[in-house]
């Protein structure tokens, strides 16, 4: 057999093999189509089935074992757990317990692989469970696998199962940064009833294993926007040591402090750290007390870019603010001429102002402002 031969055979044996193959790949295709139709027909039947359980639940409609083992089966209480309301939700849960859905799944999460099962049972935990699950949710916040932990915070927020803060927070401070965000998130779902266990975490935590978890509680404080939480925020900038704890309580009051956060506030805005002070700026311009105009002014001169604009944006959005930022306009400091100029485009008195120049109404201040303006504009060009 000579050496061309040998290569025909090869080439043959090659296509031939990759004939199989795109058959075999055909026939897969093919295969997973049909079940993919059969899912949905049976997703249907199911949905079906339960919304007549809901609607006569004085009549039931047997629902056999083949039909709970089903993952369809989940699917359609999942979908109709999302459209509901009232006392359907009852109806729906009693379903739910008397096929025993919920152990079924809790069992599946308990198993030790495969971990599709596993991650699968707990995001169905997380949609159709009740306070029965919760203590299963629990076990599993310190599951090995981290997509499996964020799954069952999310279920216990969901339930609004109050014991499971003080859980959720035992596992703050470990757990890994994406894992530890997506529990705040869950925290943020309890939202004044995680007020005052935040507060503790933050006060137990601070300055303790370089602060893990302290910066996003502070900031889910925040989000949360309990009121009553202010003087405690202002404790904690008062005692902190880190920029970013003080920074996360900076931006906390902002939301929360109220008039009465101006005061810590107005401290850190003369730090010497520059991010402090941009962020005191715009937590001040968050508050809307227009009283702290003449102290935000000043800012229109700090030697740091953020600062400045920070502080002029602030300033745009305060009553008189905008006279401070037109005064600035006529400054000598270019800097603040800039960060002004800059705020002012951006609150729509630029705009104001060319209009009424349009119209032949303009002021002293809006020529100001476009003198400055177009004398910037020829720079450039």
């Amino acid at each position: 057999m000579n050496e061309t031969t040998v290569g025909l055979v090869i080439l043959g044996v090659v296509m031939l093999v990759a004939f199989a193959m795109l058959i075999g790949l055909v026939m897969l295709k093919a295969i997973n189509r049909r079940r993919a139709l059969r899912r949905r027909e049976r997703h249907s039947r199911y949905v079906a089935l339960i919304s007549r359980r809901i609607a006569a639940k004085d009549t039931p409609e047997p629902i056999d074992s083949s039909t709970v083992v089903d993952d369809s089966f989940l699917d359609a209480v999942i979908d109709i757990r999302n459209v509901i309301t009232g006392r359907q939700i009852d109806t729906l849960a009693g379903i739910i317990d008397g096929v025993g859905l919920a152990r079924r799944q809790e069992q599946r999460l308990r198993s030790r692989f495969p971990l599709g099962r596993r991650l699968r049972a707990a995001v169905s935990l997380a949609e159709i469970g009740d306070e029965s699950t919760a203590p299963v949710l629990i076990t599993h916040l310190a599951d090995r696998e981290p997509e499996i932990r964020i799954q069952c915070a999310r279920g216990l927020g969901r339930i609004q199962y109050e014991p499971a803060i003080e859980a959720i927070l035992d596992r703050f401070g470990l757990e890994q940064p994406w894992v530890r965000a997506r529990f705040a998130d869950t925290l943020v779902r309890f939202g004044g009833k995680a007020t005052w266990p935040l507060v503790a975490f933050v006060r137990a935590n601070l300055r303790h294993d370089h602060n893990e978890g302290v910066i996003e509680a502070i900031r889910v404080l925040g989000v949360i926007g309990d009121r009553e939480v202010g003087p405690s925020l202002a404790g904690i900038l008062r005692v902190a040591t880190d920029p970013e704890v003080r920074i996360a309580a900076i931006e906390s009051l902002g939301i929360v402090g109220g008039p009465l956060a101006i005061r810590p506030l107005k401290y850190t805005f003369r730090s010497t750290d520059w991010r402090l002070r941009a962020k005191s700026a715009t937590s001040l311009g968050h508050i809307g007390d227009p009283s702290i105009n003449a102290v935000l002014a000043r800012g229109l001169q700090d030697s740091n870019w953020w600062v400045r604009r920070n502080t002029a944006s602030a300033l745009a959005a305060l009553p008189g603010g905008d006279e401070l930022l037109l005064h600035a306009i006529g400054s000598d400091d270019p800097f603040a001429r800039d960060a002004a100029a800059e705020a002012l485009a951006d609150c729509g008195v630029l705009a104001a102002a060319r209009e009424r120049d349009d119209a032949g109404q303009a002021t002293d201040n809006d020529r100001l402002l476009l003198d400055y303006v177009g004398a910037g504009l020829q720079v450039l060009s």
